[in-house]
């Protein structure tokens, strides 16, 4: 890979852009097999070889539905009668993680979220609590107002946010500012997931207020009280409630216990185990 290359890949990935590396792994002509080019999300491609626009346009076409798939593949295409074979590799934007609040279910939260492969932000108006002593491991560490922040923060579907600040006011203020921008998008614009920490009576509260500000957003994506109900008491226990809801979303699954698909052991065939002589 050529340096002006391998700077457009970097470049790519520390903006948090889809994009694929894709290498000819076979082709008639071997000086050209082992060459690269990248391709954006948008279509756009860049090559050490000065492709013609054709070939260019056969990439793009075979190359573009893996980017959208997430899907890295060997593929083969056929260019002015030549089977050329491409590998292509797929370095997707990860999932962006967004904690409002610095407090101690914050920290384990983030923790794992990192563990997970998510980009964690961890916002708060405090500077003693939004830094990076307590949080070294984070992506983003900022101090700033919830307002101003979720006012400008980019959404997206692969967007997760969770509201677990020192006061409820401020995670309904939050809340507000995120409705207020979403109700402009569709629903596949939309992020996937706002998490509310809170009280049964007080998040009641909070929706009978929000249903008469926010007439148009049918709230698919808020999920309040937070987490899933593994009896979470610890802070780490709470996190991993979090974020094993979070995973339930990101994943589309059930959340179940695998062992609900097994009805019962006694039905299941085991073969016998041959001991050797």
């Amino acid at each position: 890979m050529s340096h002006q290359l391998f700077e457009e890949l970097s470049e790519s990935v520390s903006k948090h852009e889809d994009v694929a590396l894709i290498t000819i792994t076979n082709h008639p002509d071997i000086s050209i097999v082992g060459t690269n080019c990248i391709l954006k999300r948008d279509g756009k491609i860049f090559d050490d070889q000065a492709f013609s626009k054709e070939l260019q346009a056969e990439i793009v076409e075979n190359c573009l539905p893996l980017i959208k798939q997430n899907k890295p593949k060997t593929i083969q295409i056929t260019y002015d009668n030549i089977q050329i074979e491409c590998y292509v590799e797929i370095f997707p934007v990860p999932p962006h993680l967004i904690v409002a609040g610095a407090g101690h279910v914050s920290e384990p939260v983030a923790e794992i979220g990192k563990m997970l492969g998510f980009y964690v932000t961890v916002i708060d108006d405090r500077k003693e609590f939004a830094n990076r002593e307590r949080f070294p491991y984070v992506d983003d560490a900022v101090c700033t107002s919830y307002i101003d922040f979720f006012r400008n923060v980019r959404i997206t579907p692969q967007t997760y946010i969770l509201l677990l600040t020192r006061g409820h006011k401020f995670d309904v203020v939050s809340l507000q500012e995120l409705l207020k921008r979403e109700e402009n998008m569709s629903l596949e614009e939309r992020t996937a997931y706002i998490g509310m920490i809170g009280s049964r009576r007080r998040i009641s509260g909070v929706f009978e207020q929000l249903k008469s500000e926010f007439s148009d957003h049918n709230f698919l994506n808020i999920y309040s009280p937070v987490g899933l109900d593994i009896g979470a008491q610890t802070p780490t226990e709470i996190g991993v409630s979090i974020m094993a809801e979070i995973l339930k979303i990101k994943n589309a699954t059930s959340g179940h216990s695998l062992k609900e698909k097994i009805p019962s052991y006694s039905q299941l065939k085991f073969r016998e185990r041959r001991v050797k002589e």
